[in-house]
């Protein structure tokens, strides 16, 4: 059973980058299933695959893969789906695992399950599935196509993701006394470093998104950061501000939750999602930091309704992989 854990941690990656399975290690009755697909034929498995290969830019996350029982082995995935042929090109994000089915004594896969995190009804065929999948398709918000922090969603839920960013550079500047969760207060101070008011003169290009730090228990340290190319990954390359109210930090590798809206964040829509992202995972077992941010992904001219914008609490705690029992609703079902 473990020598078929390494085949499939193999072949799962030559599945989504070539759209081919090693078939004689798949049983020709194999049994695919999941939310929404069903297949009983190791013929609809592959018709399967490369349907999805056609229509998606596919990018696929293998956590962890394990034996689990006398003839199962489980994995825990990520998978990004890019929808290139609507104009707006939706970004359909799953979380999840795999149980597979296995013959121990000749190693052949007999079915493949998938158990997506995002519904509480898994088993095929599921209204709340399919729901889930045109609500993604639906979801117009646009991310520019400009440097962003690179971040893995680890935990796609209904509501809100769970992502593990990888560190990044920032300069930051406070938002002074007063400043509400949605002010544009330091926007100027950021852009006139950016765009050379700094040690070498230096015009550099704007990224994606703009995060202020809200610390709710003190105006003082309410803070607006941009992040700066990823060039500027060591401090020292970096010019230093003109401006003293500046400083340049570098942001470690973090867990995070996030939920996202839509329209000209306002000072009383940041707070109902901070509250609601807060009462959620307190709800699923998870210890939110305090404070949050604000991310704030596109330019003045963007329309309202396809304006991203995200509420974002850092989960210190969090542990991954999630031990087996961090909650009952994680389970599959």
């Amino acid at each position: 059973m473990n020598d078929t854990c390494g085949f499939l941690a193999t072949d799962l990656k030559m599945l989504f980058e070539k759209g081919e399975i090693t078939e004689s290690r798949y049983s020709p009755d194999i049994v695919f299933e999941d939310p929404i697909t069903k297949y009983t034929t190791r013929e609809g498995y592959i018709f399967n695959i490369r349907l999805l290969r056609t229509f998606f830019n596919i990018g696929f996350d293998l956590h962890s893969i394990a034996v689990s029982g006398p003839d199962t082995v489980t994995a825990t995935w990520s998978m990004e789906m890019l929808f290139w042929l609507l104009p707006w090109k939706p970004n359909l994000t799953f979380t999840g695992r795999t149980v597979y089915r296995v013959d121990p004594q000749t190693g052949l896969i007999l079915s493949h399950t998938d158990y997506w995190d995002a519904l509480q009804r898994n088993s095929f065929l599921s209204l709340e599935g399919l729901q889930y999948v045109i609500r993604q398709f639906l979801q117009l918000q646009v991310t520019p196509g400009i440097e962003t922090p690179k971040y893995t969603v680890l935990k796609r839920f209904k509501e809100y993701e769970i992502r593990v960013y990888e560190p990044y550079t920032v300069a930051e500047t406070a938002m002074g006394s007063g400043a509400g969760p949605a002010s544009g207060a330091g926007f100027s101070d950021l852009a006139r470093y950016l765009f050379g008011g700094n040690s070498a003169q230096l015009a550099m290009e704007m990224t994606t998104p703009v995060f202020q730090n809200i610390e709710p228990s003190s105006n003082s340290s309410t803070t607006m950061q941009f992040v700066m190319e990823k060039r500027y990954a060591d401090l020292a390359a970096l010019p230093a501000p003109s401006d003293p109210r500046i400083a340049r930090k570098r942001e470690d590798t973090r867990y995070a939750a996030a939920i996202r809206f839509a329209g000209w964040p306002l000072d009383f829509e940041v707070v109902t999602n901070e509250r609601q992202l807060r009462d959620m995972l307190i709800r699923d077992g998870y210890k939110p930091a305090v404070g949050y941010q604000l991310a704030r992904y596109n330019d003045p001219s963007t329309p309202p309704a396809v304006r991203r914008n995200e509420v974002l609490i850092r989960l210190d705690d969090f542990v991954w992989p999630e031990p087996e029992a961090v909650s009952p609703s994680k389970l599959p079902r």
